[in-house]
């Protein structure tokens, strides 16, 4: 079975007394919190925690995910970092920020596993230091009992391709290490995304949902893109676990606009929206195909 969620990237760099007033009467119920707001380096992510805490203290909203932050104002925060000294701080705080926030963890938590550009003579000891993050936090997977679930990343970033995700995954426990497939970050591959997905079924916790331009990535809303969504719903559908499909439509006009949302409550109707047309995409694509314009 698959049930969904709402990134709350989709409604702006911080939830915002807006942004809690549009999850706080949305149809939504879960949601995949960032945790970059738990870093408290200013006062907007102060407020922004706050505002979380109470939507899940409600019963408005349950943290169905976690994504952990890649970077801080400080820069990048890198579990593959060939410098070890970076790498442990990277895991530190990351094992901070869990123990800091146990009200706020749900069975997902979703984890990039590197910075970008990697240049190609680090790769295999990059992929290496980050088994041996993914290693460190295991002890709070099973203490707090979530799934760590690696990202699908794209361009140069570890686990732009099927076999380093199944690398990086394979030692470890498939309770406690799984894959969040991000299915606009398979980029130039999106025709094999059907496969991509059957391969990696069995490590699949969590996806993120959004759609893809042939160029580079855009978390536009999916129909926006080139991505075959009937084929690729057919196969999410196939996979014999639950898993957890999350809405992240960061950039509704484009990568170059950054992470600009007209308002919160059109984001959240504009998801709530498209899940339906996902759950009808078949019938929806094929009366368009059929439709004669005027």
């Amino acid at each position: 079975m698959h049930t969904y969620a709402i990134s709350l990237s989709c409604l702006g760099r911080t939830i915002t007394d807006e942004a809690a007033e549009a999850l706080q009467n949305s149809r939504l119920e879960q949601a995949e919190l960032q945790f970059r707001d738990a870093l408290l380096e200013d006062d907007d992510q102060r407020k922004s925690l706050e505002s979380v805490r109470r939507l899940v203290r409600s019963g408005a909203l349950r943290p169905a995910s976690i994504h952990l932050p890649f970077i801080t104002q400080r820069g990048w925060l890198d579990p593959s970092s060939p410098d070890e000294a970076m790498r442990s701080s990277t895991v530190a705080l990351f094992s901070r920020l869990i123990r800091e926030n146990p009200d706020l963890l749900g069975p997902q938590m979703t984890i990039h596993a590197s910075m970008e550009p990697i240049p190609p003579e680090e790769r295999q000891t990059r992929l290496d230091q980050f088994r041996r993050s993914v290693e460190a936090l295991l002890p709070l997977a099973q203490e707090y009992r979530f799934s760590l679930n690696v990202e699908y990343l794209p361009r140069t970033c570890l686990g732009n391709c099927p076999e380093e995700l199944e690398y990086l995954v394979e030692p470890f426990d498939s309770l406690l290490v799984g894959i969040c497939l991000d299915v606009n970050h398979v980029m130039e591959r999106w025709r094999e995304l059907p496969d991509i997905i059957a391969r990696l079924a069995p490590r699949i916790r969590t996806f993120h949902i959004n759609d893809y331009d042939g160029v580079d990535e855009m978390h536009w809303f999916p129909g926006q893109g080139i991505i075959d969504w009937p084929s690729t719903m057919n196969a999410i559908c196939a996979i014999p676990h639950d898993i957890l499909l999350i809405y992240e439509t960061v950039w509704q006009l484009g990568v170059k606009t950054g992470c600009h949302v007209a308002s919160p409550g059109w984001a959240v109707h504009q998801v709530e929206n498209s899940i339906w047309f996902l759950e009808n995409c078949a019938e929806v694509i094929r009366r368009q195909t059929e439709f004669a314009i005027p």
